[in-house]
């Protein structure tokens, strides 16, 4: 069986004048005839020309869908390229759970960015309204947001570690710098409003700055969950050269 580098297999990434190759398990497999690889993209979220094992892993169909497509060689991998250590006991449990490969950070994440952009709402609310309660939920909100964001972080870098293998990207440096700025205006908002007196009111400077502070971090999660779609599921139009700049910069892996 012919071997092919991965520098090969990204060279066939279904650009046109070029075949739609993918690896399984170290079988390169082309789905140049498959309509649900038009132009290289399938389902708007994994690419052409990479290994795909790990996706597969956690896709809602098994590899028996790729029998119907020609293997066209072995995917070659450098010496020396197994894991070892910690990370080789990380992704022995992965394989036999690969529920945790994906899903951890995106259901954690959307927690902080759910409960940190319904507080601004409902304080606003209750400032329209005069209701006290209202604000109570509000802050409620926060807390409860600001409180979670350290596992949306924690599994956040997980999965940048078993997914990306720690490769940067624009896109991954600005959800890092986002998260942690989020965190730091969180506990300040919070600390604003312990010290605000109830019930709250606009004339004193530190509802005030709460509420600017409360604001700026909906916008932060905001813009975060933006970015997340976006590597999740990539948008940017294709061009000649092939995918998105990030993504491959990001190890071609688009599946979040």
């Amino acid at each position: 069986m012919k071997s092919i580098t991965p520098e090969e297999l990204t060279e066939q990434n279904g650009i046109p004048g070029t075949r739609t190759l993918i690896a399984v398990d170290g079988t390169v497999y082309d789905v140049s005839e498959s309509k649900k690889w038009t132009r290289g993209l399938h389902m708007n979220r994994h690419h052409a020309g990479i290994d795909l094992t790990d996706a597969l892993s956690a896709a809602p169909h098994g590899r028996d869908v790729l029998e119907r497509f020609p293997v066209v060689g072995a995917l070659s991998r450098p010496t020396g390229s197994d894991y070892q250590g910690t990370r080789a006991v990380v992704e022995a449990f992965l394989v036999r759970h690969p529920f945790f490969r994906r899903h951890p950070h995106p259901a954690i994440v959307h927690i902080p960015i759910g409960l940190l952009m319904t507080a601004p709402v409902l304080l606003f609310l209750s400032l329209a309204t005069a209701s006290a309660r209202t604000e109570w939920a509000a802050v409620c909100c926060t807390i409860a947001g600001v409180v979670s964001i350290p596992a949306a972080i924690v599994t956040g870098y997980f999965s940048w570690w078993v997914n990306y293998e720690c490769r940067e990207s624009r896109i991954i440096l600005a959800k890092r710098r986002l998260a942690w700025s989020s965190l730091i205006v969180g506990a300040l908002t919070v600390g604003l409003r312990a010290f605000t007196h109830d019930p709250l009111m606009l004339e004193e400077f530190r509802a005030i700055l709460y509420v600017v502070a409360l604001t700026g971090l909906s916008l932060i999660v905001g813009v975060l969950g933006f970015l997340g779609g976006k590597l999740t599921f990539p948008y940017e139009e294709r061009t000649a050269t092939g995918p998105c700049r990030d993504d491959r910069s990001a190890g071609g892996d688009t599946t979040g």
